[in-house]
Protein backbone atom coordinates (compact mmCIF):
# COMPACT_ATOMS: atom_id res chain seq x y z
CA UNK A 1 0.00 0.00 0.00
CA UNK A 2 1.23 3.39 -0.99
CA UNK A 3 1.24 6.06 1.99
CA UNK A 4 -0.31 9.70 1.57
CA UNK A 5 1.42 12.80 2.47
CA UNK A 6 -1.12 12.77 5.07
CA UNK A 7 -0.23 9.97 7.04
CA UNK A 8 2.84 11.59 8.23
CA UNK A 9 4.99 8.75 8.10
CA UNK A 10 6.40 9.03 4.06
CA UNK A 11 5.73 11.07 1.56
CA UNK A 12 4.01 9.76 -2.04
CA UNK A 13 7.15 9.33 -3.63
CA UNK A 14 9.03 7.34 -1.45
CA UNK A 15 11.68 4.87 -1.55
CA UNK A 16 9.33 2.38 -0.81
CA UNK A 17 7.50 3.28 -4.18
CA UNK A 18 10.51 2.85 -6.43
CA UNK A 19 12.62 0.10 -4.80
CA UNK A 20 15.16 2.67 -3.89
CA UNK A 21 16.18 6.53 -3.55
CA UNK A 22 13.81 8.57 -5.76
CA UNK A 23 15.45 9.94 -8.92
CA UNK A 24 16.44 13.51 -8.99
CA UNK A 25 15.15 14.36 -12.29
CA UNK A 26 11.72 12.88 -11.07
CA UNK A 27 11.31 14.69 -7.74
CA UNK A 28 12.98 17.82 -9.58
CA UNK A 29 10.07 17.61 -12.03
CA UNK A 30 7.30 16.93 -8.90
CA UNK A 31 8.10 19.71 -7.21
CA UNK A 32 8.28 22.31 -9.83
CA UNK A 33 4.96 20.99 -10.91
CA UNK A 34 3.60 21.56 -7.45
CA UNK A 35 4.99 25.08 -7.00
CA UNK A 36 3.93 26.25 -10.32
CA UNK A 37 0.36 25.02 -9.62
CA UNK A 38 0.15 26.61 -6.00
CA UNK A 39 1.21 29.95 -7.60
CA UNK A 40 -1.27 29.42 -10.63
CA UNK A 41 -4.02 28.88 -8.42
CA UNK A 42 -2.68 31.90 -5.84
CA UNK A 43 -2.59 34.40 -8.08
CA UNK A 44 -5.06 33.32 -10.06
CA UNK A 45 -7.38 34.46 -6.97
CA UNK A 46 -5.85 37.60 -6.25
CA UNK A 47 -5.68 38.76 -9.68
CA UNK A 48 -9.41 37.91 -10.21
CA UNK A 49 -10.16 39.79 -6.82
CA UNK A 50 -8.57 42.36 -7.81
CA UNK A 51 -9.55 43.16 -10.78
CA UNK A 52 -12.85 42.98 -9.89
CA UNK A 53 -12.24 45.93 -7.12
CA UNK A 54 -10.32 48.04 -10.16
CA UNK A 55 -12.99 47.90 -12.65
CA UNK A 56 -15.54 49.44 -10.90
CA UNK A 57 -13.72 52.05 -10.29
CA UNK A 58 -15.50 54.94 -12.29
CA UNK A 59 -11.92 56.58 -14.14
CA UNK A 60 -9.84 53.67 -13.89
CA UNK A 61 -12.61 50.66 -14.49
CA UNK A 62 -12.62 51.56 -18.24
CA UNK A 63 -8.44 51.74 -18.22
CA UNK A 64 -8.36 48.25 -16.58
CA UNK A 65 -10.23 46.91 -18.97
CA UNK A 66 -8.62 47.90 -21.68
CA UNK A 67 -5.61 46.45 -19.80
CA UNK A 68 -7.19 43.23 -18.97
CA UNK A 69 -7.96 42.94 -22.83
CA UNK A 70 -4.18 43.53 -23.91
CA UNK A 71 -3.03 41.00 -21.39
CA UNK A 72 -5.86 39.03 -22.79
CA UNK A 73 -4.47 39.24 -26.15
CA UNK A 74 -1.03 38.33 -25.19
CA UNK A 75 -2.07 35.79 -22.96
CA UNK A 76 -3.67 33.77 -25.78
CA UNK A 77 -0.59 34.38 -27.60
CA UNK A 78 1.95 32.68 -25.57
CA UNK A 79 -0.10 30.05 -25.00
CA UNK A 80 -0.69 29.66 -28.73
CA UNK A 81 3.48 29.96 -29.20
CA UNK A 82 4.19 28.02 -25.61
CA UNK A 83 1.35 25.67 -25.37
CA UNK A 84 2.71 22.79 -27.98
CA UNK A 85 6.73 23.04 -26.24
CA UNK A 86 4.46 23.24 -22.89
CA UNK A 87 2.45 19.61 -23.67
CA UNK A 88 5.33 18.23 -25.29
CA UNK A 89 7.09 18.71 -21.91
CA UNK A 90 4.64 18.04 -19.83
CA UNK A 91 3.83 14.77 -21.85
CA UNK A 92 7.55 14.09 -21.63
CA UNK A 93 7.38 14.27 -17.74
CA UNK A 94 4.70 12.18 -17.59
CA UNK A 95 6.48 9.43 -20.23
CA UNK A 96 9.60 9.71 -17.79
CA UNK A 97 7.11 9.24 -14.63
CA UNK A 98 5.36 5.97 -15.61
CA UNK A 99 8.62 4.33 -17.50
CA UNK A 100 10.06 4.67 -13.57
CA UNK A 101 6.89 3.44 -11.68
CA UNK A 102 6.31 0.77 -14.74
CA UNK A 103 9.98 -0.35 -14.36
CA UNK A 104 9.10 -0.97 -10.47
CA UNK A 105 5.90 -2.89 -10.86
CA UNK A 106 5.02 -6.67 -11.35
CA UNK A 107 2.85 -6.11 -14.28
CA UNK A 108 1.99 -10.18 -14.12
CA UNK A 109 1.15 -10.16 -11.24
CA UNK A 110 -1.15 -7.20 -11.76
CA UNK A 111 -2.82 -8.63 -14.93
CA UNK A 112 -3.31 -12.13 -13.24
CA UNK A 113 -4.94 -10.69 -9.92
CA UNK A 114 -6.78 -7.55 -11.35
CA UNK A 115 -7.46 -8.05 -15.17
CA UNK A 116 -10.79 -10.10 -15.92
CA UNK A 117 -8.80 -12.20 -18.58
CA UNK A 118 -12.28 -14.17 -19.33
CA UNK A 119 -14.32 -10.68 -19.74
CA UNK A 120 -11.43 -9.53 -21.83
CA UNK A 121 -11.23 -13.14 -23.99
CA UNK A 122 -15.30 -12.51 -24.29
CA UNK A 123 -15.45 -9.02 -26.08
CA UNK A 124 -12.35 -10.20 -28.88
CA UNK A 125 -14.12 -10.53 -32.10
CA UNK A 126 -12.24 -14.31 -32.86
CA UNK A 127 -13.52 -14.37 -36.55
CA UNK A 128 -11.64 -11.38 -37.28
CA UNK A 129 -8.48 -12.10 -35.63
CA UNK A 130 -8.43 -15.11 -37.45
CA UNK A 131 -9.31 -13.37 -40.74
CA UNK A 132 -6.06 -11.78 -40.32
CA UNK A 133 -4.33 -14.72 -39.99
CA UNK A 134 -2.94 -16.46 -42.41
CA UNK A 135 -3.03 -20.06 -41.71
CA UNK A 136 -1.38 -21.18 -44.97
CA UNK A 137 1.80 -19.05 -44.31
CA UNK A 138 1.70 -20.74 -41.27
CA UNK A 139 1.37 -24.51 -42.06
CA UNK A 140 3.58 -24.32 -44.54
CA UNK A 141 6.19 -22.70 -42.42
CA UNK A 142 5.73 -24.64 -39.19
CA UNK A 143 4.19 -27.51 -39.78
CA UNK A 144 5.69 -30.92 -41.05
CA UNK A 145 2.89 -32.58 -43.22
CA UNK A 146 4.79 -35.75 -44.06
CA UNK A 147 5.38 -36.35 -40.48
CA UNK A 148 1.57 -35.93 -39.38
CA UNK A 149 0.76 -38.05 -42.43
CA UNK A 150 3.68 -40.44 -41.41
CA UNK A 151 2.87 -40.63 -37.80
CA UNK A 152 -1.12 -39.92 -37.30
CA UNK A 153 -2.46 -40.98 -41.17
CA UNK A 154 -3.58 -45.03 -41.47
CA UNK A 155 -2.91 -45.05 -45.03
CA UNK A 156 -3.67 -48.80 -45.91
CA UNK A 157 -7.81 -48.25 -44.46
CA UNK A 158 -7.93 -45.08 -47.04
CA UNK A 159 -6.91 -47.24 -49.38
CA UNK A 160 -9.53 -49.80 -48.47
CA UNK A 161 -12.39 -47.03 -48.29
CA UNK A 162 -11.21 -46.15 -52.16
CA UNK A 163 -13.55 -47.27 -55.00
CA UNK A 164 -10.66 -47.77 -57.62
CA UNK A 165 -13.19 -49.43 -60.06
CA UNK A 166 -15.37 -45.74 -59.58
CA UNK A 167 -11.89 -44.08 -60.07
CA UNK A 168 -11.03 -45.76 -63.24
CA UNK A 169 -14.41 -45.36 -64.94
CA UNK A 170 -14.01 -41.10 -64.53
CA UNK A 171 -10.98 -41.84 -66.32
CA UNK A 172 -11.54 -41.04 -70.02
CA UNK A 173 -8.43 -43.34 -71.60
CA UNK A 174 -9.00 -42.46 -75.08
CA UNK A 175 -8.16 -38.45 -74.51
CA UNK A 176 -4.86 -39.68 -72.44
CA UNK A 177 -3.83 -41.82 -75.48
CA UNK A 178 -4.42 -38.89 -77.77
CA UNK A 179 -1.78 -36.79 -76.22
CA UNK A 180 0.44 -39.49 -75.96
CA UNK A 181 2.67 -39.39 -78.88
CA UNK A 182 3.18 -43.19 -79.42
CA UNK A 183 4.81 -43.06 -82.92
CA UNK A 184 7.56 -41.44 -81.20
CA UNK A 185 7.99 -43.74 -78.33
CA UNK A 186 7.71 -46.49 -81.04
CA UNK A 187 10.50 -44.99 -82.82
CA UNK A 188 12.40 -44.95 -79.29
CA UNK A 189 11.65 -48.32 -78.42
CA UNK A 190 13.46 -49.40 -82.00
CA UNK A 191 16.51 -47.37 -82.27
CA UNK A 192 16.60 -49.42 -78.77
CA UNK A 193 16.46 -52.50 -80.21
CA UNK A 194 19.33 -54.31 -82.67
CA UNK A 195 17.21 -55.94 -84.55
CA UNK A 196 20.00 -57.41 -87.04
CA UNK A 197 21.47 -59.22 -84.08
CA UNK A 198 18.21 -60.42 -83.26
CA UNK A 199 17.04 -61.34 -86.95
CA UNK A 200 20.93 -63.35 -86.88
CA UNK A 201 20.06 -65.05 -83.71
CA UNK A 202 16.84 -66.10 -85.26
CA UNK A 203 18.26 -67.42 -88.51
CA UNK A 204 21.26 -69.11 -86.84
CA UNK A 205 18.75 -70.52 -84.13
CA UNK A 206 16.26 -71.68 -87.31
CA UNK A 207 19.02 -72.85 -89.09
CA UNK A 208 20.12 -75.35 -86.31
CA UNK A 209 16.61 -76.55 -85.31
CA UNK A 210 16.59 -77.58 -89.37
CA UNK A 211 19.72 -79.37 -89.12
CA UNK A 212 19.19 -81.14 -86.01
CA UNK A 213 15.80 -81.91 -87.27
CA UNK A 214 17.47 -83.28 -90.75
CA UNK A 215 19.76 -85.18 -88.70
CA UNK A 216 17.29 -86.77 -86.55
CA UNK A 217 15.02 -87.49 -89.12
CA UNK A 218 18.46 -89.47 -90.90
CA UNK A 219 19.16 -90.98 -88.18
CA UNK A 220 15.68 -92.78 -87.70
CA UNK A 221 15.82 -93.36 -91.09
CA UNK A 222 18.75 -95.40 -90.84
CA UNK A 223 17.44 -97.32 -88.21
CA UNK A 224 14.60 -98.21 -90.04
CA UNK A 225 16.55 -99.59 -92.59
CA UNK A 226 18.85 -101.61 -90.18
CA UNK A 227 15.50 -103.04 -88.78
CA UNK A 228 14.12 -103.86 -91.82
CA UNK A 229 17.48 -105.80 -93.24
CA UNK A 230 17.69 -107.22 -89.70
CA UNK A 231 14.18 -108.63 -90.04
CA UNK A 232 14.71 -109.94 -93.76
CA UNK A 233 18.65 -111.70 -92.76
CA UNK A 234 17.27 -113.44 -89.48
CA UNK A 235 14.15 -115.08 -91.55
CA UNK A 236 16.76 -116.24 -94.01
CA UNK A 237 18.63 -117.75 -91.48
CA UNK A 238 16.08 -119.44 -89.74
CA UNK A 239 15.14 -121.41 -93.25
CA UNK A 240 16.44 -125.02 -93.68
CA UNK A 241 18.60 -125.31 -97.07
CA UNK A 242 15.82 -128.02 -98.30
CA UNK A 243 12.85 -125.93 -97.80
CA UNK A 244 10.90 -125.00 -100.87
CA UNK A 245 9.02 -121.81 -101.35
CA UNK A 246 5.34 -121.90 -103.05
Amino acid sequence: MVPSPGDGDAPLLSGDVFGGPVPREVALAVGAAALVGKAAVVGGQLARAGARRVMRLPIVGPLARAGADRLSAEGERLLTDVGPVAVESAFDLISRVVTEIVGHLDITSVVRDDVDLDAIAADLDIDAILARVDLNAIIRERVDINAVIRDSVNLDEIAKGIDIGAIVERVDVDAILARVDLIAIANDVIDGVDLTEIIREASTSVTADVMTDVRSSGERADDAVAHLVSRVLHRRSEEKPGDTHD
